[in-house]
């Protein structure tokens, strides 16, 4: 039905081995636009070449404002992670919305803040945030 219906199809909170198991499942049923929601999260924890295979099967990996600002992975890990991954693989997210984080349109700025001063530049950044963003919403490209 989602590749029927040209829908995108997102890991959620699933474990290392699902996530594999989904995703090469939607690579054989011909679904286009796969997400893998936060891989830095502790219930994915994915390594970087975890990370490295999905994103070779076509699928995007969500980077989360959430999982380092929360301390749940450190930032340094989740930019490196991003980096051996590349911008072409990632798309950026804040996963925010809870009373105890920062506003959503805060949450964007710093994230993006926190890349460009870890020496991602500005193509790269609007690939994560704008490109590969308008791909996951299915949207057209610019």
């Amino acid at each position: 039905m989602i590749a029927r219906h040209g829908m995108l199809l997102a890991t959620g909170h699933l474990s290392k081995d699902e996530i594999f198991a989904v995703v090469d499942g939607a690579v054989e049923a011909g679904i286009a636009d796969v997400v893998v929601t936060h891989p830095e999260f502790p219930s994915q924890s994915l390594s970087v070449e975890d990370q490295r295979a999905l994103a070779e099967r076509g699928a995007l990996l969500e980077r989360c404002f959430t999982t380092p600002h929360t301390g749940k992975v450190p930032w340094e890990v989740w930019v490196e992670n991003t980096r051996a991954v590349g911008a072409a693989h990632s798309v950026l997210s804040t996963d925010l919305g809870q009373v105890s984080n920062p506003p959503v349109e805060d949450g964007m700025a710093l994230m993006v803040d926190r890349l460009l001063d870890a020496g991602f530049d500005e193509r790269d950044v609007h690939v994560m945030a704008v490109v590969n963003t308008r791909r996951a919403a299915g949207a057209p490209p610019l």
